[in-house]
């Protein structure tokens, strides 16, 4: 059965690795943001990453405290605009202008869909691009959430550089990211996704397409990289189990 996301959009419920994905000829592939992916995902991030249903919210009302008005705000890697509708919600009628990029074409279909269903705000501009050549000027506030994880490791330091070098001094980068985690933190992620209703095979088969594409860091690797990358400040904002949010300043 459909159900209703907080943006007020109907998603269907992530089955996509509810069947055996490998015998008779088949392997099971790479985990991509396709169109299957974009149909059920946020039913999906919701049943798979703990907090972050306060992860979100809680980003808009960070931004909307460093966003000036008529500043700029990138969301980089910004899926199907949850982020940027949480940033809209929290600065209110405030004039701004936010750049909402991704790679995905069909995430991006579907956030621009989305976007229409709710008043389609003008304010908001879809880029289709790699996070890592967008451009990145005059920026108040860059929003990095679960987007750094997918990147390649030697990437991460010469992005957090150009997302440095484009803030103002008054600026904020906000960063959420899973994180590399002791035994009994993934253990206890792993009972948050069986409770959210994900069997043992739909859990080994998602773990499998994402080994190759998903790499993850300690919050002690992502504090130092942002200090690296030139942020004067860093800190962890939100930590729930292996999952956890950073912001960080230029000064």
């Amino acid at each position: 059965m459909p159900i209703v996301n907080a943006d007020k959009t109907t998603t269907e419920r992530d089955r996509l690795f509810a069947k055996s994905q490998s015998g008779g000829g088949r392997d099971l592939v790479d985990f991509v943001f396709d169109d299957r992916v974009a149909q059920v995902f946020p039913d999906m991030i919701r049943r798979s990453v703990p907090g972050y249903e306060v992860v979100v919210p809680l980003t808009g009302l960070i931004a909307s405290k460093h966003l000036p008005a008529g500043g700029r705000c990138y969301d980089l890697g910004c899926s199907l605009g949850a982020a940027t509708h949480a940033v809209l919600r929290s600065v209110a009628d405030m004039p701004c202008e936010i750049v909402a990029v991704d790679n995905s074409a069909a995430m991006l279909r579907k956030a621009r869909a989305i976007h229409a269903k709710t008043g389609g705000d003008d304010r908001v501009r879809w880029l289709q691009a790699d996070v890592r050549e967008a451009p990145l000027e005059n920026a108040a506030v860059v929003v990095l959430n679960y987007t750094l994880q997918f990147l390649p490791r030697q990437d991460r330091l010469p992005l957090l550089r150009r997302i440095r070098a484009a803030l103002a001094d008054s600026g904020v980068l906000v960063l959420a990211e899973k994180l590399a985690a002791d035994e009994h933190f993934q253990d206890l992620h792993l009972r948050f996704k069986r409770a959210n209703g994900y069997s043992d095979l739909e859990i080994a088969q998602k773990r499998d397409a994402l080994e190759n594409v998903m790499r993850i860091d300690s919050e002690a690797v992502h504090l130092e990289r942002l200090r690296e990358a030139g942020f004067a400040r860093a800190t962890v904002w939100f930590r729930c189990l292996n999952w956890g949010a950073f912001a960080a300043w230029p000064q």
